[in-house]
C-alpha cells in the first residue's frame, strides 16, 4: 500500500469506450496535488436518455456503495462520488444521503459533487451564479432548484439539452455554453456534469470572464482533498485551487 493519501473516486460510466473513459479519469486527476493518489471505479449507466428518472435510478440502485466496498481492498482514505445529477436530482439533503451510504459501507469519510459544489461556492462567497450544463430540461430544472434551495440566486442557466453522451462533449462546446451563460451580475459561473473536461481551461476562462469559473470535477476533488487533510492548491486549475486557508 502507498504512503500517500488516496481518494476513491466513483463515477457513472456513460463513456463506455476505453479511450473516452481514460480522458475522463485524466480530468479527475488533473486536480490532484503532488503526493496525492486517486483510484477510480465506474458504475454502469444504461443506454437510455439522461433524464431525471435515470439520475434517481443511479442514486438509488446500490451501485455506489457497492463500488466503495470493492475499492476498500486498496484502502482509500476517502470516497467521492463524481456525478452532479445523481447527487442533486432528488433534492436537498439527498446528496449527503449518498455520502452517508458510502461511509456506512466503508467507515471512510465521503462526499458527492453536489455537496462539494455548495461548499465551494460558499467558500468563495458566491451568492449569485450562472450555470452551464449538457442537461435535458427536467434535469436542469432540478439543478436550479437544488442551488436555489441552498440560498443561491441562479441568474442565468444554459443547458445543451443533450439526451446522452455527456462524457464526450467537446470541451470547447461546454466552454462556449459557460461563457454564454455568464451575466454581469453573476459572481461565478458553475459548469455542471462530471463528464465535462475543463480543468486545464479554467484559468483562461476566468481571465476572460473576470470571475471564478467552477467545474463539477474541480469542486469534487477540492472537497475530497480536504477530507484527506490535504490543502487543495494546484496551479492553473482556477481560483478555487489557488492558495487559500484549509476548511472542510
Amino acid at each position: 500500500m502507498s504512503d500517500f493519501p488516496c481518494i476513491g473516486a466513483i463515477y457513472p460510466n456513460d463513456a463506455w469506450v476505453d479511450a473516452d473513459v481514460q480522458r475522463l479519469i485524466d480530468e479527475f486527476r488533473c486536480f490532484l496535488p503532488e503526493g496525492v493518489e486517486m483510484m477510480t471505479a465506474g458504475t454502469m449507466v444504461p443506454n437510455e436518455e439522461t433524464s431525471a428518472e435515470q439520475g434517481i435510478w443511479l442514486a438509488e440502485n446500490g451501485d455506489i456503495e457497492e463500488a466503495a466496498r470493492r475499492m476498500m481492498r486498496y484502502s482509500p482514505d476517502c470516497f467521492a462520488y463524481f456525478c452532479t445529477t445523481a447527487s442533486f436530482v432528488r433534492g436537498m439533503g439527498f446528496d449527503e444521503e449518498i455520502s452517508d451510504r458510502m461511509t456506512r459501507a466503508t467507515g471512510r469519510p465521503a462526499t458527492t459533487t453536489s455537496t462539494a459544489m455548495v461548499k465551494a461556492l460558499k467558500s468563495l462567497g458566491v451568492g449569485r451564479v450562472a450555470l452551464a450544463s449538457p442537461y435535458m430540461p427536467d434535469v436542469e430544472a432540478a439543478f436550479v432548484a437544488f442551488l436555489e434551495g441552498h440560498g443561491f440566486e441562479v441568474v442565468n442557466s444554459i443547458a445543451l439539452n443533450l439526451s446522452g453522451d455527456h462524457s464526450i462533449v467537446p470541451p470547447e462546446r461546454i466552454r462556449g455554453a459557460a461563457e454564454e451563460a455568464d451575466r454581469p451580475e453573476a459572481e461565478a459561473v458553475f459548469v455542471g456534469c462530471t463528464g465535462q473536461r475543463l480543468g486545464r481551461l479554467l484559468d483562461d476562462m476566468e481571465a476572460r470572464l473576470g470571475k471564478p469559473v467552477l467545474s463539477a470535477n474541480q469542486v469534487t476533488v477540492w472537497h475530497a482533498l480536504q477530507l484527506v487533510g490535504c490543502e487543495p492548491v494546484v496551479a492553473g486549475r482556477g481560483s478555487l485551487f489557488a492558495a487559500q486557508p484549509l476548511s472542510a
